[in-house]
């Protein structure tokens, strides 16, 4: 589908333009359903509310405006509602950024003019997806033979190079309040999640947003998969010899290309106490619906529902499952008012605020960068994130163990007055007042290294001493075997105290720790 999609937009192509009417349909077809074209706006949702309000372009021409209609009409049977809202956007971007259209001028010169206009001023280095998503709209309405489309811009245009966002940036540098969570941060979040249920009945109008919060814990979804979870996508199977219930939920798809909601599933194990969350939440939506043998074969109920009416009008066809649905909005801020609702809980006890900045799509990162950590596959790890390819996962996978120990911020917590030391902020004195000469390492001087052996480095080092020092060639051991033991020992528990007792074995191999047990090693068999 791509490929021939990709042959479709070839610039080079002759196109012969096709004489149109302006655009005056009373409806079109979606890729789901029928859409009323007869107003100024379209309402193009299928699981959620999305409207296509065409006076945002009311500053087009309209023979221009109407053949813009005309491509809209073809991406609404292949792409998804928000995909065609993008267009949208940056054509009000393109609507704002002309001063006016000259009557005089042929509209297709103006047109190709203001495009190339738009994309010089709009270039930058970190982000030009507006710019990709002019070009494709333009190409795609040359293709469709529009006639105000010239094949020459369709040329240029497709010799320039866009920058696209930097995906997983915040991943691969820490952002403060958008990395994944810390480890730290993420035990001390589950904990007060457990806690709040404790607190909570389920009753109580936070209970949905708890539940919708631990889902983007545990599972890593998006906000649109719960909007889209139907009560029998969620089963439950008791062991009759032991009683046991083990809980199983089938996830929809929301990212696949060319396919409507709810077309596809992955199905995900729950832990026993989400799925209990999950079973209570039903049960206060439904009653004892949810112990009827017929609840397994309807599909017509939400495993999430709004509390009160939200005052939007009825929706046609696909709208009509989802009106109950509390809305994507919900979804969103869910994490959000938990962490409030919890904090403000916590400051009335007389404890401090977790004070925690929370989003579906921090928590989504912070769920893929554990994974990746723990050793899930790449492939695997692709289809719970819902993704069709590799590129957007391997971010995950780049930094490695690395990169958790730099986000846990281990080096800072543990070795923090050690650092400062080497950065020249502190005097050896300070250091050694500080750990009360509990340390089997530190720095002498900027040369000498304290107990573990030389340094030829002239300058205060800028990498992580003392980890860095074993894999390091500007450094000379001591022979002193009981030091060196005592400092493998310190990494080895760092990594117990991070991860666990069931941390994978993979921890205990970072390149640090290698070189030192290495190192004692060696040592070992000079003194046999």
């Amino acid at each position: 589908m791509t490929q021939a999609t990709r042959a479709r937009l070839k610039p080079n192509a002759i196109i012969p333009s096709i004489e149109r009417p302006l655009f005056n349909k009373a409806f079109i077809m979606s890729r789901s359903r029928r859409i009323d074209t007869s107003g100024e706006v379209w309402q193009i949702g299928e699981s959620h509310p999305v409207a296509l309000n065409w006076t945002l372009l009311s500053r087009y021409p309209d023979e221009l405006l109407s053949q813009i209609k005309y491509a809209f009409e073809y991406f609404l049977s292949k792409l998804a509602p928000d995909s065609v809202m993008r267009f949208l956007k940056v054509l009000r971007q393109l609507c704002h950024f002309v001063d006016e259209w000259e009557d005089e001028q042929d509209i297709a010169s103006q047109l190709s003019d203001y495009i190339f206009d738009f994309v010089v001023s709009n270039r930058n280095n970190d982000d030009e997806s507006t710019l990709n998503l002019i070009r494709h709209w333009y190409l795609r309405s040359y293709h469709l033979g529009l006639s105000l489309f010239e094949r020459k811009t369709c040329q240029v245009l497709s010799k320039l190079y866009f920058k696209g966002n930097h995906k997983g940036m915040d991943v691969m540098v820490y952002m403060e309040g958008r990395s994944p969570l810390r480890s730290d941060e993420l035990t001390l979040l589950r904990k007060a999640l457990y806690e709040c249920r404790q607190r909570i009945t389920p009753y109580h109008p936070i209970f949905p947003k708890l539940v919708a919060t631990w889902m983007f814990v545990v599972l890593g979804v998006r906000p649109r998969q719960l909007l889209l979870l139907m009560t029998s996508d969620f089963s439950v199977n008791v062991d009759e010899e032991t009683g046991n219930k083990t809980y199983l939920l089938n996830v929809p798809s929301v990212k696949k290309r060319y396919t409507l909601p709810r077309t596809q599933f992955k199905s995900r194990v729950l832990p026993v106490f989400l799925g209990e969350l999950l079973e209570q939440l039903i049960s206060v939506n439904y009653g004892d619906l949810f112990s009827s043998q017929l609840m397994a074969s309807n599909e017509e109920q939400l495993l999430f529902i709004g509390r009160t009416d939200n005052g939007r009008r009825k929706r046609q066809a696909t709208f009509e499952r989802f009106e109950a649905s509390p809305g994507h909005t919900f979804f969103k801020d869910a994490p959000g008012d938990v962490i409030a609702f919890i904090d403000e809980s916590r400051v009335s006890q007389g404890l401090p605020a977790l004070d925690l900045k929370l989003t579906p799509r921090r928590l989504r990162k912070t769920f893929a960068t554990h994974a990746a950590l723990m050793g899930a596959p790449a492939i695997v790890l692709m289809e719970l994130l819902d993704h069709e390819d590799l590129q957007h996962i391997m971010v995950y996978y780049q930094l490695g163990v690395n990169f958790a120990l730099r986000v846990d911020a281990v080096y800072q917590k543990h070795f923090g007055d050690h650092l400062a030391f080497f950065e020249g902020k502190i005097t050896l004195k300070e250091l050694v007042k500080r750990n009360n000469i509990n340390t089997v390492f530190g720095p002498d001087s900027l040369k000498k290294l304290v107990g573990i052996g030389l340094c030829a480095k002239g300058s205060p080092c800028s990498l992580q001493p003392p980890y860095s020092c074993y894999g390091c060639n500007k450094f000379e051991a001591s022979n002193d075997i009981s030091v060196h033991q005592e400092v493998l020992m310190a990494m080895q528990n760092e990594v117990r105290d991070k991860f666990g007792d069931d941390a994978p074995p993979g921890f205990y191999t970072v390149p640090h720790i290698n070189a030192c047990n290495e190192l004692v090693r060696r040592l070992e068999v000079d003194h046999e």
